[in-house]
C-alpha cells in the first residue's frame, strides 16, 4: 500500500499526459455548454416557440364565458411553465405568464412584471421593470383581442441560475470523464511503445558500454531525442579512450626506465661497501619495486576496463586457480603464508582467460598481503545452481562494512590501513567480474578477516 502511494506521488509523463487530455476535453466542453446556454437564455427555446402562446390562446377564447374556470386552468398552466423552466415558485428566477384581453390583464403569475407591455407582437424584446430586466415575447390571437405574453428573466448572473436549470448538460461530462481515463491512458501507453524501447535499451546497458543505441525510432521527435544521446555518447566514448591511451602509454613507457632503474641500482650494490649506502640503495630498490607494481597494475587497470571486444570461451576455472596459486606461492612463502584449495571437480565457466587470471591473482595476492605472517589464505571454488562461487578468505583485519563499496574505487585505500598498495587491485577485480556479468561482494570471513565472494553466471556452453 505504501508503495502504491509513493508510486501515485511521483510524477508521471503518462499522468501527466492524461490530465492535460481531461482538462481540455472539460474545456472544450464548457465552451460548447456556454455557447448553447448563452444562446438559449438570449432567445429561450420557450418564448421563440408557439405551442405554448396558441394552447393558451385557445383556452381563452373557449373559456371566455367562464373567468373563474379560465383563471383556475391558468394557474395551473403557469404552475407547469415555471416546473419546466427549472427556476422554481421564485418569479425573478423562473418564467411568467400575463394574459391580456382588450388591452386587460385577465391573468398574470405571482410576480410577473405587469407595468410594461410589449409594442411588437411576436418579437422577443427585453424590457426593464422594477430595476431588473426581462426578456419577453407576446402573440395576439387572431379571433379575438385576446393576448399572451411569456416572460423571462435576463441579465449576465441569470447564465448561472439557467446553468443550475439545465445540470443535464453537465452530467454527460461528470459521467463520460471516468469511463475516458482507461482508453486515455491505455491509447497514450501504445503510442509510448517506441520510448519504452529506447528507455529499456538504455536500462539494461552496462556503465563500460558507450556505443551508440541501436534502436533507431521513426519518430521525428524520439529520434532527435536518441540522436542527442548518440551525440553524447560519442564524445564520452571518445574522451574516455583519450584517457585510457594516455594512461597506458605513459605507464608503458615508464616500464623501461624503471627496470632500468632497478638493474643500475643492484649493480652498484656490489660496489658499495658502507651500511648505510647499503640501506640507502635498498629503499631505491623498495621503492622502484613500488612504482613497477603500479605501473603493471595501471596496465592491467586499464585492459580490465577496455570493453570485451574478443570471443568469451569456456575456461577450466579450478585449472586456472591451481596455476596461479602456484606462481604466487613464493610471494605466500616469503611471508610464510599457507595456501589453501578447495573445489569438488573441474569447473567450467565462459569467460576471457587473461582478465580471469588478473582478477585471480589479485584477490590471491590482497589475501596473503593483508594476512598476518603465518596464516591461512582459502580459496573455494563451488559450483551451485546458478552460479559458480569463488571466495578467498584471509584472517587479516578486514574492511570497515562502510568502506567495502569504497575500496572498489581506483585509487582509494583504508585509510587506517598501514600496508603500502596502489588501490587498484579491487579496482580491477571490480572491472573484470563486470565484463564476465559477475557480482563481486565483500564480507567477513571465518577467522575475523576479509573474504571477497564473486560469482560467476552459469553458462550451457561452459
Amino acid at each position: 500500500m505504501r508503495n502504491f502511494c509513493r508510486h501515485l506521488r511521483t510524477p508521471t509523463l503518462v499522468r501527466r499526459i492524461m490530465i492535460a487530455q481531461m482538462l481540455l476535453l472539460t474545456l472544450l466542453w464548457c465552451l460548447f455548454l456556454t455557447y448553447i446556454l448563452w444562446e438559449n437564455l438570449r432567445s429561450p427555446p420557450m418564448l421563440t416557440g408557439s405551442n405554448t402562446y396558441e394552447t393558451i390562446l385557445t383556452l381563452v377564447d373557449r373559456m371566455d364565458d367562464r373567468p373563474q374556470d379560465l383563471t383556475a386552468v391558468l394557474e395551473k398552466f403557469s404552475t407547469a411553465l415555471r416546473e419546466g423552466y427549472g427556476g422554481g415558485e421564485d418569479p425573478k428566477l423562473s418564467i411568467s405568464l400575463i394574459v391580456r384581453k382588450n388591452k386587460e390583464i385577465i391573468y398574470s403569475s405571482d410576480g410577473a412584471p405587469v407595468g410594461v407591455t410589449n409594442t411588437l407582437y411576436g418579437k422577443i424584446q427585453s424590457i426593464q421593470s422594477e430595476g431588473r430586466t426581462w426578456t419577453s415575447r407576446t402573440l395576439k390571437s387572431g379571433n379575438s383581442d385576446a393576448e399572451v405574453t411569456l416572460v423571462t428573466p435576463a441579465g449576465g448572473w441569470n447564465f448561472f441560475i439557467y446553468l443550475n436549470s439545465r445540470g443535464y448538460y453537465i452530467l454527460p461530462l461528470l459521467v463520460c470523464i471516468p469511463f475516458l481515463l482507461f482508453p486515455a491512458w491505455l491509447s497514450i501507453r501504445i503510442a509510448m511503445r517506441p520510448w519504452n524501447k529506447v528507455v529499456n535499451e538504455i536500462s539494461l546497458r552496462t556503465s563500460e558500454d558507450l556505443s551508440p543505441l541501436k534502436e533507431v525510432p521513426k519518430h521525428m521527435e524520439l529520434r532527435q531525442m536518441v540522436d542527442a544521446t548518440n551525440l553524447f555518447l560519442a564524445r564520452v566514448r571518445e574522451s574516455s579512450e583519450r584517457e585510457r591511451v594516455f594512461i597506458a602509454d605513459a605507464a608503458h613507457e615508464l616500464r623501461t626506465p624503471l627496470a632500468a632503474m632497478r638493474i643500475n641500482v643492484e649493480a652498484l650494490q656490489s660496489y658499495v661497501s658502507s651500511n648505510n649506502q647499503q640501506e640507502l640503495l635498498a629503499g631505491i630498490i623498495r621503492s622502484n619495486s613500488r612504482a613497477a607494481r603500479l605501473v603493471n597494475q595501471l596496465l592491467l587497470m586499464m585492459h580490465s576496463e577496455v570493453r570485451i571486444d574478443t570471443v568469451m570461451e569456456p575456461v577450466p576455472l579450478t585449472t586456472l586457480i591451481q596455476e596461479r596459486m602456484a606462481a604466487l606461492e613464493p610471494l605466500a612463502a616469503e611471508r610464510r603464508i599457507e595456501l589453501e584449495f578447495y573445489s569438488d571437480d573441474e569447473i567450467w565457466i565462459t569467460g576471457v582467460r587473461e582478465r580471469l587470471m588478473s582478477l585471480i591473482d589479485n584477490l590471491i595476492e590482497n589475501a596473503v598481503k593483508y594476512s598476518p605472517e603465518g596464516g591461512r589464505v582459502e580459496v573455494d571454488l563451488r559450483s551451485l545452481d546458478k552460479s559458480t562461487q569463488l571466495r578467498v578468505s584471509d584472517a587479516g583485519p578486514g574492511i570497515p562494512f562502510e568502506l567495502r563499496e569504497r575500496v572498489f574505487d581506483r585509487f582509494f585505500r583504508d585509510p587506517n590501513q598501514m600496508q603500502s598498495g596502489s588501490g587498484l587491485g579491487l579496482a580491477i577485480v571490480k572491472a573484470v567480474a563486470q565484463q564476465h556479468n559477475s557480482n563481486v561482494c565483500l564480507s567477513t570471513s571465518a577467522e575475523g578477516g576479509l573474504m571477497a565472494t564473486v560469482d560467476f553466471p552459469n553458462h550451457p556452453s561452459a
